[in-house]
């Protein structure tokens, strides 16, 4: 029996069911016991009062057996260790084969080449896909790849419209039919991008070489959130995995570089920037004056960086208020993500070693100055031309606007921040790594390059340090 299924409805997949599980006995010698298919009797038997109901596994043409349960809706399972005391209906939960045309493919992330290169799923190359080895009446998927502890991932069919891939169907940690085997612990949930363990990324707790067995049921797919058209979840389909042997590719080296995110900071997002990037040194991972608002919550996330290609993808540790020591508890406060007491500048220590995260609150000014749009529109002219000035928002006093620009393709800009009450006065360049993602605007570079021609206003919020470009709407 399919253990999983114990704590989910299914009535919704199945033909309408009973509405009765029991009945009355009137003489009290024998009792009936019914087993359904929704509104189809598969067998009706009857036993003496006191005698357990027979745990019978049906055959249906065209469907696969899930389990025998207590109710229509399929919530509980059927505890056949009590004699029953009434006339009683057994639910089983059946599912028929449908051909599953979608390709499955692997996203994650870690240090393994196959999840480095998917950095959860932006990339779906060759060796991302699950080989289809379905017969006519089973949906079979399969793949052997080699998987380091702490890589995480998940199994999905990616939409992919051009150069726009997003995710299909999450087959997460719920779906493994067992993490364990021969009292070898090889993988657990770990939590990620949805509310429930269906969702959950898969770990890997002992690293090897692994096939996985993927086994679908669309006909059993249902909507949960989200756009009614795509259904999102299916609790028959079943991930199982068997242990070939010890990881068999080179290992590459990579540097773990933290960066922090937030509410406010970077609204969630993943920037790694001046402002938001720690630096590594002899184990310890610094960020030195930042300035956060005690109403705004953040912690730290990760990227890998391989050190012989370069090449960058999402890391799995996070800094988080477990981390924090005693005395820096004194200044921060959570369970979770991560709250300052106070409104200020601080500098976070972070040893890898020992994983403690060290906070002191620093006495820190910054440089003088004001903000301005600058670019080759204006032969980069623009700092500390009040024609190109950007304005204070009366309402949220973070926010600064530029006037609005008329711009060609392939014009270059940025926001300089300049005090013209000194010679020479350029206290800061805000440019490509800060801009909030914009098709219309190529970030490749330290400037920011125009690909379409138009009317745009440029706002920079000075707390955040990001960019927001928006087209001028006639």
């Amino acid at each position: 029996m399919n253990k999983k299924l114990k704590a989910c409805v299914f009535g919704f997949m199945l033909a309408p069911l009973l509405f009765a599980t029991t009945s009355c006995n009137g003489n009290g010698s024998k009792i009936s016991v019914t087993y359904v298919d929704g509104e189809t009797e598969l067998k009706k038997v009857e036993i003496a009062t006191g005698e357990k109901v027979e745990n019978w596994t049906p055959t249906v043409e065209g469907k696969d057996f899930f389990g025998w349960f207590g109710d229509p809706t399929l919530k509980h399972e059927f505890d056949f260790t009590v004699a029953p005391t009434e006339n009683t209906t057994v639910f089983g939960a059946f599912v028929g084969y449908e051909k599953d045309t979608r390709a499955w493919g692997i996203a994650g992330s870690g240090k393994s080449s196959v999840l480095a290169a998917s950095n959860w799923g932006k990339k779906f190359d060759e060796v991302h896909y699950l080989k289809n080895e379905s017969t006519s009446k089973k949906n079979i998927f399969t793949m052997e790849i080699n998987l380091l502890e702490k890589d995480q991932f998940q199994f999905t069919a990616p939409s992919i419209v051009g150069s726009t891939i997003s995710w299909g169907h999450q087959r997460g940690a719920g779906y493994f039919k067992e993490f364990a085997k021969n009292d070898v612990t090889y993988f657990k949930a770990a939590g990620g991008l949805g509310g429930d363990n269906y969702t959950s990324n898969i770990e890997v707790v002992k690293s090897g070489k692994y096939k996985f067995t993927l086994t679908t049921y669309p006909q059993a797919d249902f909507q949960d959130g989200g756009k009614e058209a795509y259904k999102n979840r299916n609790y028959f389909d079943s991930i199982d995995f068997e242990y070939i042997g010890e990881f068999s590719e080179e290992i590459a080296e990579f540097e773990t570089i933290f960066y922090l995110k937030g509410e406010k900071i970077t609204g969630w997002g993943d920037y790694q920037n001046d402002y938001t990037t720690m630096v590594t040194t002899d184990g310890v991972a610094k960020l030195e004056n930042v300035y956060l608002k005690a109403s705004d919550q953040f912690m730290f996330a990760s990227i890998e960086k391989n050190t012989k290609t370069d090449e960058i993808s999402s890391g799995n540790t996070y800094i988080k208020a477990s981390n924090l020591t005693d005395t820096a508890k004194a200044l921060v406060e959570g369970t979770e993500n991560m709250k300052v007491k106070e409104d200020g500048y601080y500098t976070f220590e972070y040893n890898v070693e020992n994983k403690t995260l060290e906070v002191t609150k620093t006495d820190f000014t910054p440089k003088a100055g004001e903000y301005y749009i600058d670019g080759s529109f204006c032969s980069w002219k623009g700092a500390g031309n009040d024609d190109y000035k950007m304005t204070q928002d009366a309402t949220d006093t973070d926010l600064w606007k530029s006037i609005e620009l008329t711009l060609k393709e392939n014009d270059e800009l940025g926001i300089q921040y300049y005090d013209k009450s000194v010679e020479n006065g350029y206290n800061g360049f805000f440019s490509s790594k800060l801009l909030i993602s914009n098709d219309a605007f190529d970030t490749s570079n330290t400037n920011i390059k125009c690909k379409t021609a138009g009317k745009y206003i440029v706002t920079f919020n000075s707390y955040s340090h990001l960019i927001t470009i928006e087209a001028v709407t006639e």
